[in-house]
């Protein structure tokens, strides 16, 4: 009787296992890197032999999982900063064309920036072999500086400081009118006539885009230049009707009537000051008249 058993319970076993075996297992993880361990939800493709891929859709990727197939598709070496660890194990949404769109190898830098930004986390030197996802406020921080030339070659989304140099008008002005735009991520510090800028490649190109167009506007063949002055303990009110009185010209006409001729006389001013923050006035005039003024607002402080 006992063999019976045996028998009995060695042919159970048997079943249990082929049961297990043909029972269907979870899909397998979607391997598209070769030794990759990353399971994005993208599908992977080749164009001009560089990986690229193929987004369809919407869902969730988790941030690790999306840097680990960017560093897979590019070889380029990515770390996270002590402070954006924690957030690698967070998840960002996507959104794509249930059509699908294409990702080219060289946006691929950019895309991924642009999706882990919901995540309060950005990639930085992603234009270089080797990048890092650091915080959102700590990005200009890791920026690498690149002279203003170079910003037409690099990734939209790439963090990088320029310096603007010897500037026909005061950087400081500059700063004022443009002001740091926190929602924008730019920082903007002067000194003298020098303009430095931290931020994205795709805002700096049209702060450049500003600067080029102020200072041609504002340096013309006629010799008039903006120029910025500190008016100390002066009052900017008293500053600008001061100077306007004093650059104040009589402008004479002739007009001719049914029953004789009349003389216009009117007020014409060859400079424009106007006051910035309080204490300070940005003044247009010809290089001769900048130095009268800058005698006269000396006098008044």
């Amino acid at each position: 009787m006992s063999r019976w058993i045996a028998a009995m319970l060695i042919i159970g076993v048997s079943l249990v296992l082929s049961f297990a075996q043909d029972t269907p297992k979870d899909p397998p993880m979607r391997f598209p890197f070769g030794g990759s361990k990353s399971q994005l939800p993208f599908d992977v493709v080749e164009i001009n032999g560089q990986k690229a891929w193929r987004v369809a859709g919407r869902g969730n990727v988790k941030v690790e999982e999306l840097i680990a197939g960017y560093t897979s598709a590019t070889g380029k070496r990515v770390t996270f900063d002590f402070r954006a660890a924690d957030y690698g194990r967070g998840s960002v949404p996507y959104i794509a064309p249930d059509d699908a769109m294409l990702i080219p190898h060289a946006e691929l830098g950019d895309y991924v920036s642009e999706l882990i930004e919901g995540a309060g986390v950005t990639l930085v030197g992603h234009s270089t072999d080797k990048a890092r996802v650091v915080m959102l406020d700590d990005a200009g921080g890791y920026s690498r500086v690149v002279e203003p030339s170079e910003l037409a070659s690099l990734p939209d989304s790439e963090w990088v400081t320029v310096a603007y140099v010897d500037m026909q008008n005061d950087a400081r002005n500059l700063r004022n009118l443009f002001g740091n735009s926190g929602r924008a991520r730019v920082n903007l510090m002067t000194n003298d006539n020098t303009l430095t800028a931290t931020g994205r490649v795709s805002q700096l190109r049209e702060l450049e885009k500003l600067i080029t167009k102020f200072e041609s506007a504002n340096t013309g063949s006629n010799g008039m230049q903006v120029r910025s002055y500190d008016l100390g303990t002066a009052k900017a009110a008293d500053a600008v009707r001061v100077l306007n009185e004093l650059f104040d010209e009589a402008s004479s006409s002739v007009q001719m009537l049914a029953d004789g001729y009349a003389i216009n006389t009117q007020a014409r001013r060859r400079i424009n000051a106007t006051s910035v923050n309080g204490n300070r006035l940005l003044v247009r005039a010809s290089t001769a008249d900048h130095e009268l003024v800058q005698a006269a607002i000396a006098a008044m402080k």
